[in-house]
């Protein structure tokens, strides 16, 4: 029996354990603690500081299947996806790696092994590549597996050699490729190799990470070299299957084949609905992945990336005849095919649906937006000899709107149009220009300061033991200054603290580092902040605030005495818990697609981020104040407990997006409400928290909302302000504090009844004024011209009025304030604009008055400092017009 590619998944990560690998969980689409790149793009990425030494593994040894996104940045497959056999923006790479342990015989016989043992490859349809220098693992094809020299290629550093970046680990690598078609006759394994013709298709690649890049381009060899290899699964799939197109295969076939049976519109063009159907299929896969690491469409970074993907998904959807909404229903057909294999998703489907469903709808307005604008477009070609449109026009449309290109050609060509793709094109690149600028302006240097890595090498790596003990007498290990180990101290120096043992919590999870003291027989250090720089490493960043002599020598080893800020502490422990019942109120009142994205626990406050699609009412705040606070009240334990990762997720533990777990996991059960995984500080008892008072709820971001919220005696002051508040406003309006609601809208509808009798009694001054205005109407040659002072604190709605009871002519008005202002407003009728022209007058009479100003045709305006001069300024208006 052919097996699926949930067959092949398992039947890998099987094969590397029995080879001693550690299983490893795939990580989020979203890197971890990474800005250099937008999404995961490899399997390597979440080992990238075990590659880069930062931080010492914690197996030697590891097997993964892991989800990558190939839609943004350097990994950019999205405008292929769908049109080839082979391109994804989201699909799965198989890997094994080895960090420091085997090399590259054993990557090799591994592979070899598999491919030709577990999964009955033939070895006579495999051939090999080696980096054209890399003897070493062309004697090991050759010699221990045995495959002949022809069938080897050697190829150049473009195609066999990899880098992590400019700088860095890198290595050689080997390919193993399979033979799709007959080797064309005269035709050696190199050559094709090197044509990529078509014969072979590369199935997995091993890199050989056996040096690192210098600054001056050097390659160093690596003390301890390491194995990073990758096989996409729907390739291997393809191949297992023997079908041409990973699209044939089991892990996609089955949304093809669903969206081209269930089209509204049976296309004629079979191709073309292949293509459209292979598109949606790839996209509905990423979509889904994406929502539930996290990723919100949005008009930035990943978010933009993802309404693209969903916006190409829905236009091809358009093509086959499906209407808005379509996308989001393929979410129940796809979910199922991938459950067993990434449960998440299951649990992310509904909120997952509402999100893309809205993302469709907006899309259907911009569709309807774009061809208002298209139609302008359309109008202003339309008598254009060339027949071609700016395609800078075109470019704008998709860029600012999202407007399909095809879309627009395909109107364009009905009205008899083209567009000039070369401009088009030249700022299509002129958009990567600027976005590859960007991402290189956020490139950052993920290696950790050597002094770091030192320290932990000298093993004197600490724990943290601050859970329960806010005081401590411990050692001194170390001592940073301006990034180095120092041996002398003096009063004033900013220093970094390194203890054998530290109660002070470096700030992670969203909860801030510890603050507090540092007491020596010969210093005393007020610690200001805590962090934690290396994986084992918490260091105490503080100001030596004196000291026994002018300069202290400090000795390893030395007694000292930490204390954390005890007050800071246990405000921020209270903090922390409410967060917790927060989330779980959240889920209750709002839905289980709540999820943290973000949070900031500190002494004052805690604030807490996450994935909703609307505002919040008034009735789900305080819903969620009361489910919160009988939590507080019900006065639970908060306890923690260390357990397996996926032993506490099936108890319910809740994980945050993106965040990075081991596979043993600290959890903190607050009441019987709320089991989530964290590894931050708590309170003993929910009571402690006293009262949770939300102050502010707002969005931060598409789908994503923000509340603040206060506890304890902050938030009973923000309760008394508020009742002190209340109770003056009830004083004032003479009624108990339980009808100002009521009564404050009696008040506002007696305003508003009275503002609209003033606005007409306004309206009616001014027709007043406008009618005895009309007295003072002089007749210049063949126009009517109104000048005069007024009182009117709207000078163009006067000047309009005026002009309408003239409905001819030119109106120009004034209002003085003291002796030092003037404003002035020029209203000409549009018969007159041709002759007179409000905007030009303006500009050229103002600086009678010592002002600048100008406008339209119809009207224009000035503020001026020389009031004296307002007879001046009628005296040129009235030249001015006698010459029109």
């Amino acid at each position: 029996m052919t097996m699926t590619g949930n067959d092949l998944r398992k039947s890998f990560i099987e094969f590397f354990e029995g080879k001693d690998h550690k299983h490893v969980r795939s990580s989020s689409l979203v890197p971890h603690n990474d800005p250099t790149i937008l999404f995961t793009n490899a399997g390597m990425n979440q080992f990238k500081d075990y590659f880069l030494g930062n931080q010492v593994p914690e197996f030697q040894r590891a097997v993964t299947s892991q989800k990558v996104m190939r839609a943004g940045g350097k990994h950019n497959d999205l405008e292929n996806v769908g049109r080839t056999d082979r391109h994804h923006t989201f699909f799965e790479m198989l890997g094994n790696f080895s960090f420091g342990d085997y090399f590259k015989t054993e990557a090799i016989e591994y592979a070899w092994e598999y491919l030709t043992k577990v999964l009955g490859i033939p070895e006579e349809k495999l051939v090999v590549s080696v980096f054209e220098d890399d003897q070493e693992a062309f004697e090991i094809w050759n010699k221990n597996i045995g495959i002949p020299e022809e069938k080897i290629g050697r190829l150049g550093e473009s195609e066999n050699f990899w880098s992590m970046g400019d700088v860095g680990p890198c290595g050689p690598c080997s390919e193993i490729h399979f033979e799709l078609n007959p080797l064309p006759e005269g035709k050696s394994v190199q050559q094709a190799l090197e044509d990529d013709d078509g014969t072979y298709l590369e199935v997995w690649n091993l890199v050989f990470m056996q040096y690192n890049q210098e600054q001056d381009g050097t390659r160093v060899p690596l003390p301890n070299p390491s194995i990073d290899t990758g096989m996409g699964l729907e390739r291997i799939a393809s191949v297992i299957q023997s079908f041409k197109s990973n699209y044939e295969t089991d892990l996609l076939s089955g949304l093809v084949d669903y969206l081209k049976k269930n089209a509204p519109a049976q296309k004629e063009d079979e191709e073309s609905a292949t293509v459209s159907a292979r598109v949606i299929s790839d996209h509905i896969r990423a979509s889904v992945f994406l929502i539930s690491d996290g990723v919100i469409p949005s008009n930035e970074g990943r978010g933009y990336v993802m309404r693209r993907i969903i916006r190409r998904a829905a236009r091809h959807g358009k093509e086959l005849g499906y209407q808005p909404g379509f996308f989001s229903e393929l979410v129940d057909v796809f979910v199922p095919m991938m459950k067993d294999a990434y449960p998440e998703i299951v649990e992310n489907k509904d909120y997952i649906k509402i999100l893309l469903l809205q993302e469709e709808k907006r899309f259907s307005t911009t569709l309807n937006h774009g061809m208002k604008i298209l139609d302008e477009v359309l109008k202003k070609y339309k008598n254009d000899s060339s027949k071609k449109v700016d395609g800078e026009e075109i470019f704008k449309l998709y860029d600012t709107y999202g407007f399909p290109v095809d879309l627009a050609e395909d109107v364009l060509q009905d009205a008899g149009l083209d567009f000039d793709r070369e401009r088009f094109e030249t700022c299509m690149q002129e958009q990567r220009d600027r976005a590859k600028a960007d991402q290189g302006a956020k490139k950052v240097d993920l290696k950790v300061n050597q002094v770091y890595l030192d320290l932990l090498d000298q093993k004197l790596g600490n724990s943290f033991v601050g859970y329960d003990n806010l005081q401590i007498s411990t050692k001194l290990s170390a001592i940073l200054k301006s990034g180095k180990k120092v041996d002398q101290l003096k009063t004033g120096d900013n220093v970094e603290v390194l203890l054998a043992e530290t109660p002070f919590y470096a700030e992670s999870g969203g909860q801030v580092g510890d603050t507090g003291e540092i007491i020596h027989d010969e210093f005393r250090i007020v610690v200001n902040d805590t962090q934690s720089p290396v994986a084992g490493l918490i260091l105490s960043k503080g100001e030596v605030v004196s000291t026994t002599t002018e300069s202290v020598s400090i000795k390893a080893g030395s007694p000292v005495t930490a204390m954390v800020a005890a007050d800071k502490r246990i405000a921020t422990q209270a903090n922390h818990t409410a967060t917790h019942l927060l989330q779980s109120a959240l889920r209750t009142v709002l839905g289980d697609h709540v999820k943290q994205s973000g949070s900031l626990v500190n002494s004052e406050k805690l604030r807490f981020d996450f994935s909703h699609y609307a505002q919040l009412t008034p009735e789900q705040i305080n819903d969620l104040e009361s489910i919160v606070n009988h939590d507080i009240r019900e006065n639970g334990e908060v306890v923690s407990a260390e357990m397996d990762f996926d032993n506490a997720v099936k108890a319910g533990a809740m994980a945050i997006f993106g965040e990075k777990y081991g596979d043993t996991v600290r959890v903190i059960t607050a009441g019987e409400s709320s089991k989530e995984l964290c590894g931050g500080c708590h309170t003993s008892k929910t009571g402690n928290i006293g009262l949770m008072k939300i102050v502010s709820e707002e969005s931060i971001a598409a789908g994503i909302r923000r509340i603040e919220a206060i506890t304890g005696d902050d938030a009973v002051k923000f309760v008394q302000n508020s009742i002190n508040a209340l109770e003056g406003i009830s004083q004032k309006l003479k009624v108990p504090m339980t009808d100002v609601d009521s009564r404050l809208e009696q008040v506002f509808a007696q305003l508003k009844e009275k503002e609209k009798q003033i606005e007409q009694f306004q309206k009616e001054l001014q027709q007043v004024a406008a009618e005895k205005a009309l007295k003072s109407v002089e007749k210049v040659g063949d126009i009517n011209l109104l000048m005069m002072k007024t009182d009117a604190s709207d000078l163009k709605s006067q000047a309009g009025t005026f002009l309408s009871n003239i409905e001819s002519g030119v109106v120009l008005l004034a209002k003085i304030t003291g002796t030092e202002k003037i404003s002035v407003i020029l209203s000409v009728s549009k018969d007159l604009t041709k002759r007179v022209h409000a905007g030009n007058l303006v500009k050229e009479l103002a600086p009678i008055i010592e002002a600048r100003g100008g406008g339209s045709p119809n009207v224009a305006q000035c503020g001026g400092a020389k009031p004296e001069a307002w007879d001046q300024l009628q005296a040129a208006l009235r030249s001015k017009v006698e010459t029109a």
